[in-house]
């Protein structure tokens, strides 16, 4: 039971490797600093919607454009990330799957969860087969591996620098 626990962390931190170095190929910090310029757009005019403010949101209107532009450019490259990623998840999996099945056909059970802890797609009736291994696997080892390839999921790291971008453009432009 324990190899068979190992052996699938194993494959999910190799996936989990895999993918976070997808993301880091298609992604680069230009694009996460764009993540953030929209966000800040967004939340900015979120604010000003809320307090009626008329005129910032006039003034934010007519960086609408812009903005769309920039969002369009990011899904793009966030959707090639989402269908690499699925197409080795889809591929692998199956794959993967196939050694932990008993004889007769049935999902091998790999480990048990405490009595009356049923998760939803990750354990039934306490047992944990491949599937919910696998996931609590993936999401246990995919956080620290990002953090050792400096890959950052959230764009409040990279959003603080470009806040800052933006507020040091502002005051160039109003200098001038």
């Amino acid at each position: 039971m324990l190899v068979d626990m190992l052996s699938i962390m194993g494959m999910a931190g190799l996936l989990a490797f895999i993918t976070l170095a997808i993301r880091k190929a298609v992604l680069k910090r230009e694009d996460m600093e764009k993540m953030a310029e929209i966000q800040a757009y967004q939340r900015e005019l979120l604010n000003a919607k809320r307090k009626n403010d008329q005129k910032t949101i006039q003034k934010l209107e007519k960086k609408k454009e812009y903005i769309q532009k920039l969002n369009a450019e990011v899904s793009k490259k966030n959707m090639i990330v989402m269908f690499a990623s699925l197409i080795i998840f889809f591929t692998f999996y199956p794959l993967a799957a196939g050694f932990f099945i008993t004889p007769d056909g049935q999902p091998k059970t790999i480990g048990y969860m405490p009595s009356g802890l049923d998760i939803p797609f990750i354990a039934s009736e306490g047992k944990l087969q491949f599937y919910g291994w696998f996931i609590l696997s993936f999401f246990a080892v995919n956080s620290p591996l990002a953090k050792l390839l400096g890959i950052s999921f959230s764009v409040s790291e990279v959003g603080k620098h470009a806040e800052k971008n933006v507020k040091d453009k502002k005051q160039e432009t109003g200098k001038r």
